[in-house]
């Protein structure tokens, strides 16, 4: 049946630069959002720019994980439906229904379909049933340390490499490739420690490593009822399992592979009764095969790109699926416009096999582009610290082609400026100069070679420009230390704007 929720005031149950790109949907659709916030974020864009503000009660990271009081502030503040953005608690079905139960709209996929997808093994095994290919694996459910010879036994039953994964994990965590039976028991120890911390798991997938593989995921939306796919993005470019550069379309697949990707992905989503947007993630194998990875039962971090080559609105979508559970356009009105690409700006140094970077940003200067967009909630003053995911800001750029996109991305990774903290910039402008990029060659174990992160990393000449820039920017830092503290408000501190009444 199609129902049709009035929504007008959306809690996002999330921070920083998707707060910032959910908003821009909501109050471009005349709705009000209301925004929480641990101490950290107090200064940040997103709180000042909501309708409404909360602060939240805890710190760091984990202040956004404590359901009972979302759910409080969104009542509290009039809301009609909670949007969870990307990392935190979109991916948790509990959390869906608690949100539903208390009378508010999920903007999500159904809790149902979010407990489907959200164990690796559960879904594998919906895979299988909906013909869709999955990878060699075994799922071992006794973790006791006496077991470990049967897990060895059983990865080399699947043959080496392979990979150990924790079947609720997600974001690239709970993971380690293994290349010989040696690395096996260490790597074996270090994800039972890391999966205990982070979803305390009962059980471990040992799953095939595809050398060399293409990450292709495909982005599907659905009613419940009718499944469409909004086509395809490359991911491949990784380190420690976590996507560093995407875009779309994939260049280097043939049309008759993606048509099979497309109809796979949409055929599990039909599974579930798939009702929001979602992305079904694949490896690609050289010689054109391919395997199920995982459904994200969510907004992706890198959905602007599909937005950029088809023009849809992702979130506004997933607001028309949650108020009427109807498709607004079906297969046929969507189509592929030029070429995207998006570059994941993070606080870390490459050269130190990607050590997160903490620190003040003492200067920034964004690069302008007609074709860019540049998605961040990054300020002078802000505090890096390690309390949070140290993806900073996403760089996204569209052109008629591959070439002009790369060629666009490389000028807007060049006039980029940070400084006080050390970020991927260098290496990011690298892989755009590389011809192993141009050519596609790049795969998702290439940046696992730390000598080949070290030559696309490094160091550009510092031209006599950069040299008076970044002069011009440690000067200005030590007037404004140097500056005496009004007492009096000023407009930029906003802090009117965090009052839980605004």
């Amino acid at each position: 049946m199609i129902v049709d929720r009035a929504i007008q005031t959306i809690l996002i149950a999330n921070r920083s630069e998707v707060a910032l790109r959910i908003q821009a949907t909501c109050h471009a659709r005349g709705l009000r959002t209301i925004a929480v916030y641990a101490p950290e974020d107090a200064s940040l864009r997103y709180v000042a720019n909501a309708s409404a503000a909360y602060p939240l009660s805890g710190n760091g990271s984990s202040a956004y994980l404590q359901q009972d009081e979302l759910i409080a502030i969104a009542l509290h503040a009039g809301a009609d439906a909670v949007h969870p953005g990307y990392g935190f608690l979109s991916e948790q079905a509990s959390f869906a229904q608690r949100v539903i139960q208390a009378g508010l709209t999920w903007i999500g996929p159904s809790p149902q379909a979010m407990a489907a997808m959200a164990s690796k093994e559960r879904a594998r095994l919906i895979a299988q049933q909906a013909a869709v290919p999955t990878m060699p694996a075994t799922l071992i459910t006794d973790l006791a340390p006496e077991k470990i010879d049967q897990a060895l036994q059983a990865a080399e039953a699947i043959g080496f490499p392979v990979i150990i994964k924790d079947p609720l994990g997600g974001g690239g965590k709970g993971m380690r490739r293994v290349m010989a039976a040696g690395d096996f028991p260490a790597a074996w120890d270090a994800v039972i420690a890391e999966a205990t911390r982070q979803t305390n798991t009962t059980a471990l997938l040992i799953e095939k490593y595809i050398v060399a593989g293409r990450h292709i995921e495909v982005q599907i939306a659905g009613d419940g009822l009718q499944t469409i796919h909004l086509f395809e993005r490359e991911c491949s470019i990784q380190r420690r399992h976590q996507k560093i550069i995407e875009e779309a379309p994939a260049c280097f697949l043939s049309n008759e592979l993606k048509t099979a990707l497309y109809d796979a992905a949409c055929r599990l989503a039909a599974a579930v009764a798939y009702d929001s947007i979602g992305t079904v993630e694949f490896i690609v194998t050289p010689d054109g095969q391919f395997y199920f990875l995982e459904m994200n039962t969510r907004l992706q971090v890198e959905h602007g790109v599909t937005e950029l080559v088809t023009g849809i609105d992702l979130v506004g979508l997933q607001l028309d699926l949650a108020c009427t559970q109807q498709l607004p356009f079906t297969q046929s009105d969507v189509s592929l416009h030029g070429h995207a690409m998006q570059c994941r700006l993070y606080a870390e140094n490459p050269r130190e096999r990607f050590m997160p970077s903490t620190g003040a940003i003492q200067a920034l200067s964004w690069p302008l582009h007609p074709q860019a967009r540049l998605e961040h909630d990054l300020h002078e003053g802000m505090e890096i610290t390690p309390f949070f995911d140290p993806m900073i800001a996403k760089i996204l750029c569209h052109g008629t082609n591959r070439s002009a996109a790369q060629h666009t991305m490389s000028s807007l990774l060049e006039r980029l400026f940070v400084a006080g903290i050390t970020t991927n910039q260098l290496l990011l402008q690298g892989i755009m100069r590389s011809s192993l990029f141009s050519s596609g060659a790049l795969h998702t174990q290439s940046l696992a070679d730390q000598d080949v992160v070290l030559l696309l990393a490094q160091e550009l000449p510092v031209t006599l420009e950069e040299e008076l820039i970044a002069g011009l920017a440690a000067a200005l830092a030590s007037i404004h230390k140097a500056l005496p503290v009004s007492t009096e408000p000023t407009r930029s501190s906003r802090r009117w704007r965090t009052q839980p009444w605004r």
